[in-house]
This record gives structure tokens, C-alpha cells and sequence, in this order.
């Protein structure tokens, strides 16, 4: 062998030594020392977090280049593998993946991030603590994958943002948002969202856009316009000037109140679910709120619940001793509630409920055992609610509506079952009684079920049974009946239809129209009427425009018109804005929403109460105290 033989053969034996050192060098740099699998390396992933099905790249080395070289587990959940290079992954969260570590497996060998992937999960409502509520008040929503902090929620009422006051992962405390209308509530984490299955009730505050009348007296209705009041009536509560007012009827939109005894001028409120409102004017609380016009007196009570009265006052029917006649108003007596006058007698009802009396007690009418006239109100009774004076007998309502009575019986007008005596006490006669009116010698009785029984003197068929027979034990003859009043021997019936009805004696057209002198069934007088008053021998209606007619003898000037025409078989339409009205034998009273009290007609005794005794046929002012 040559030299240069063995110098190639040598060369090419160290070329192979060196290559074979190199081959191994790259071996170990992949696999490790002796060609041991090495252990994968996460270095960062992104995103960080992710709903199920999002996908996730990680970074790092040592990943197998083939996708299923690779185990992927999203703490502990095994995870697909899309595509993978020795240097990335890219993987999908596998459904029931859990917040915590990302592990990647090559060979066996298990790289763990250091860092949490958090798996996030659509928000879900379970319950709202309310279905409903008021612009600020506090919602608790209840459900799952909440964010624990308040501003990664989003909270819609109805696509209105609210502020969420507190939160966990399972409950978020928020406020009803201002401009939040009736709808679903929606709830946003990580830009995942939820809706309520329930609809979420706005609750709007109730609001007044008005109210009518502007004035008005004790007893009165006022009707009150507005909206998101409560159509259950006791889910109201309406206040005048700080008086809760009773009411009669409830809508969403309309209220009708009473005046509540007691009232005064003021502002009127109404607070429904706890939320108040208060008109922006006053309703003004007229100061007087009865006028009572009997035989030759007349009585008034304030709002401040004091008695006054003027005229005749021989038998002590004013209840004042010292004159026979005051001829301008004196007062009587504090804290009355109501009162009746009879011909001569006067019944007086306390607030307290209690019955006092005074005036001629010949017949006994004044229910206190004697037949001894009473100069200064006497008690007699307690737990009494209504009252009605007749000619010469009693009626009176107790607080347990049982009727009783006491006087005069001669035509069984206390309805007791006898006749032709006088009873010196009051004596029980029905129950179940609503309403009650007294005429000369005739009772109106309305029940509670609203029929109309009567009993007494029908010499004229005011008592409407189609005879002339007196009734000595109640008659049922009417139903549906509001309200009643009665003259010397005719009776008046406001139906619950606002119709007026009239019985009994017709001469001069009391009962309009003079097809008969007496009518001795019920018949129709007139529509839309809201109060009436029988005199002696005429009556005064007030229609629910407050316009005030005349009906029958006007021989005194009792329609304030300046004439005497002693029958009107028509209505004659007498002035408007009337508020109270009262017709005595032959005298009539007025009240006006103006505050004006008007007299006309007979003044013998000054019963007109204008200082004089001087008879008028035209309205006289009255100086109300």
C-alpha cells in the first residue's frame, strides 16, 4: 500500500468518526442523553380563558409535530388537537372543562403551565326576588356564572342599564333603573348573555293630574283624575289636608272619595304601594256642611263641627234658653256631627255618637220618658249613626243598624205593629237598616239590601203600596233605592240610577204633573238627580250639574225667583252651583260652592235668619258665623 493510500484510507475513517459524534450530538438535542424522550415545555397560551368549543394556541417546545403525538388536557379534561408543531399547539376546550392548569403529554413525558386557563360558562337566571318593583328600589337576581365583581356584569331591565350594588357568582343585587319599562331583565358576563324567563314589572308611582270639584263640603264626593292608582279600592289611601277620606270607587285612573268629617282646605295626597303623591292645589273644605230647614227654625253645622241655628224657639227647639226667636244664627253646641229638625223638636248627633235632644216633647218625641218640652240639649242615647225628625215623631239609626223609634203612633208611623198611642222611649222596630226619613206622620226606611219599606199615615198614598190604607208595620215597596226624604205628606226616592222617584200627595204639582192629586204608586220625576228636599207641600231637587229645581207650591216665594205661583207642575229651574239645600214647611235654604248661604220664603219667626222678619220671595243672604 502506498503512501497516499493510506493517507485517504485515514482520512476517510476520521470523516467517518466525526460524522457519526455529530449524527449523535443531534440525537441528544431532541431526544435528551442516550435518546430519552424530554419533557414538553408550555410556555404561554392565549387566550387565557374561553367558553367550551373556543380555541386555544399554546406556545412552548418539545410538542410532538404530529397532532395526536400530543395529550392536551384542560385540567384534567382531554382536549382535541387541531394542528401541532414542535413549537405549537392549537386545541380546542373540551366540553366539562373546569378552570385550572393546561398539561400537554409527548412519550409520556407531562408539561404543566403555570398559569390557570380559565373555562368560562354562560350566565343563567334562576329567580328574581320580585316580579315587580319601583324606579329604585333593590332586585335580587339569583342564578349561576355571575362574575363575582360588580362591573363584569351587565344588567338590562328591558334594555336599560342598571347598577349592580353587590355581586357573587350566584347573586347580583340591582337597582331599578330611571326610564326602566315593563320587560325581561338580561344579564351579560364576558360578553355571554342570559334573559329572565319571568317578565319584570316597572312599577310607576302614582301621579295626579286632577281633581273635581275644587270645593267642596263634609260628605261630599270629590273625584280625583290620575294614573297607576290601584283598582282595589283598599290599595289606596287618600288623604285631604291630612284626613284619610273614605272611598267610594277605584280605578287605575280615577278615584271618588268623600270628604272625611273633620277635613280641612288643604292638599290632597294619595299613596299607593308606599309611594305618595300630592296634588299642586288645594281642595278647599267649604265651611259649612249642613243646612237643615225645619218647621219654623233652621239649623247649620260647620265644619268645625259646631251646631248654630235661628228662628222659633218656643219650645226650646234651638236648644238655647233665653229667647222665644233668634233671628240671626246662635251657637248651640260643639262637636256635632249631624243634625235633624221636626217641626219643633230638634234631634242633635255627636260625633262621639251620642244623641242629644230638645225642643216639645208633647208626644214624646223626644224619647226621654216625659212629655216635658226641652230647653237645652239633653242626652238620651249612645252608638247612634243616623237620625230623622218628623212632625211629632223620632227615628233614629243605631250604630248596629237596628231602627228605632219614639213620639207620636196615632197612624203607626214608628212602625211598631200599634196604633193611635204615643210612646215616651225609643223602642227597637227593624234591623238591617241603611237610611232613614221622617215625614208628618209617615216613615221611609231603606235596608241594607237597598228596598224601601214604609209604615204610617196614607191618607194620600205617600206611602206608594197602591192603597190609602195606613201601615202600622213596615211595607217593602221599592228596591234599589239610595236615598229618601220626606215631606209633610209626600216621600222622594233617589234610586241607584240617579232617577228620582215621588209618592203620595200632588195637589200642586210636588210630584210634577197634575194628572192626579195623589199618586199612590212610585213614579219617575227625573233623571241625573243627586240630592232632593221635601217642604210641606213643594220640593227642591239639585240635579249632578248642581243646578237647583223647584217642584209644587211656591205660594211663599220658596224657589228664591221673586214670584208666589202657587203650582208648578214643571220643574222651574231656580240657580246653579249649589251645594246644600233644605226645605222647611215654608222657608227654604241654600248653599252655594261660592260659600254664600241663601234664604226665601216665610220669616214670622226669623227663620230666614237675616236679622229681620221680614218674608222674602227672593234670595236673602245669610251671615254664616
Amino acid at each position: 500500500m502506498d503512501m497516499n493510500t493510506c493517507i485517504i484510507r485515514k482520512f476517510k475513517t476520521v470523516f467517518l468518526v466525526c460524522s457519526l459524534i455529530f449524527l449523535g450530538a443531534c440525537s441528544k438535542d431532541d431526544n435528551g442523553d442516550g435518546g430519552q424522550p424530554v419533557v414538553p415545555i408550555i410556555s404561554d397560551f392565549a387566550p387565557t380563558s374561553g367558553q367550551v368549543g373556543d380555541e386555544v394556541t399554546i406556545n412552548g417546545k418539545h410538542f410532538s409535530t404530529t397532532a395526536s403525538g400530543n395529550a392536551v388536557k384542560f385540567n384534567d379534561i382531554k382536549a382535541a388537537v387541531k394542528t401541532a408543531t414542535k413549537t405549537q399547539l392549537i386545541v380546542t376546550v373540551p366540553e366539562g372543562a373546569a378552570t385550572g392548569k393546561v398539561s400537554v403529554t409527548v412519550n409520556g413525558e407531562v408539561g404543566t403551565s403555570l398559569t390557570d386557563f380559565t373555562v368560562l360558562f354562560s350566565p343563567k337566571i334562576t329567580v328574581l326576588s320580585v316580579d315587580n318593583g319601583y324606579v329604585g328600589d333593590q332586585v335580587t337576581i339569583e342564578g349561576e356564572n355571575f362574575d363575582a365583581t360588580t362591573s363584569g356584569n351587565e344588567v338590562l331591565f328591558n334594555g336599560t342599564s342598571a347598577t349592580v350594588t353587590s355581586a357573587t357568582e350566584t347573586a347580583l343585587v340591582v337597582t331599578v333603573p330611571e326610564g326602566a319599562t315593563t320587560g325581561n331583565i338580561k344579564v351579560t358576563v364576558n360578553g355571554m348573555t342570559t334573559t329572565s324567563s319571568e317578565v319584570f314589572t316597572v312599577n310607576q308611582p302614582p301621579s295626579i293630574s286632577g281633581f273635581s270639584p275644587l270645593s267642596g263640603i263634609i260628605g261630599e264626593g270629590v273625584t280625583i283624575e290620575g294614573e297607576h292608582f290601584s283598582a282595589t279600592a283598599s290599595e289606596n289611601e287618600v288623604l285631604i289636608n291630612g284626613m284619610v277620606a273614605n272611598l267610594i270607587s277605584a280605578s287605575e285612573t280615577t278615584l271618588v272619595v268623600v270628604v272625611p268629617d273633620g277635613a280641612s282646605t288643604g292638599k290632597i295626597s294619595v299613596t299607593v304601594d308606599g309611594k305618595e303623591v300630592i296634588s299642586g292645589e288645594d281642595f278647599t273644605v267649604l265651611p259649612l256642611k249642613q243646612i237643615e230647614a225645619g218647621g219654623y227654625h233652621t239649623l247649620m253645622v260647620k265644619s268645625d263641627n259646631t251646631l248654630w241655628g235661628f228662628g222659633w224657639n218656643y219650645h226650646g227647639q234651638l236648644g238655647v234658653s233665653g229667647q222665644d226667636r233668634y233671628l240671626q244664627a246662635v251657637q248651640i253646641m260643639s262637636n256635632v256631627k249631624t243634625v235633624a229638625a221636626g217641626e219643633r223638636h230638634t234631634l242633635i248627633l255627636k260625633t262621639d255618637n251620642t244623641l242629644w235632644v230638645t225642643g216639645r216633647n208633647t208626644s214624646g218625641e223626644l224619647g226621654d220618658g216625659t212629655q216635658t218640652d226641652v230647653f237645652v240639649p239633653k242626652q238620651i242615647m249612645t252608638d247612634v249613626k243616623a237620625i230623622a225628625a218628623g212632625q211629632a215623631h223620632s227615628l233614629i239609626l243605631k250604630t248596629d243598624n237596628t231602627l228605632w223609634g219614639t213620639g207620636s203612633n196615632s197612624f203607626g208611623q214608628l212602625g211598631n205593629g200599634g196604633s193611635g198611642n204615643i210612646h215616651l222611649v225609643f223602642q227597637q222596630v227593624m234591623t238591617d237598616v241603611r237610611a232613614i226619613a221622617a215625614g208628618a206622620a209617615h216613615s221611609l226606611i231603606v235596608k241594607e239590601d237597598n228596598t224601601l219599606w214604609v209604615t204610617g199615615f196614607n191618607g194620600y198614598g205617600q206611602l206608594g203600596d197602591g192603597t190609602l190604607v195606613h201601615i202600622s208595620t213596615p211595607k217593602q215597596v221599592m228596591s234599589d233605592v239610595l236615598m229618601v226624604t220626606a215631606g209633610h205628606s209626600h216621600s222622594l226616592m233617589i234610586k241607584m240610577d240617579r232617577t228620582l222617584w215621588g209618592m203620595g200627595y200632588n195637589e200642586f204639582g210636588q210630584l210634577r204633573g197634575n194628572e192626579t192629586e195623589s199618586v199612590i204608586i212610585p213614579k219617575q220625576i227625573m233623571a241625573g238627580v243627586a240630592k232632593v228636599s221635601a217642604g210641606y207641600v213643594y220640593t227642591l231637587i239639585m240635579d249632578q250639574d248642581q243646578t237647583l229645581w223647584g217642584l209644587g207650591n211656591n205660594e211663599h216665594g220658596l224657589f228664591h225667583s221673586g214670584t208666589t205661583a202657587v203650582s208648578n207642575f214643571t220643574p222651574v229651574q231656580m240657580m246653579g252651583n249649589v251645594k246644600l239645600l233644605s226645605a222647611g214647611n215654608f222657608h227654604s235654604m241654600i248653599y252655594r260652592d261660592d260659600n254664600t248661604l241663601w234664604s226665601a220664603g216665610n220669616n214670622s219667626y226669623g227663620q230666614l235668619g237675616d236679622g229681620t222678619t221680614t218674608s222674602s220671595t227672593n234670595s236673602v243672604g245669610v251671615t254664616i258665623p
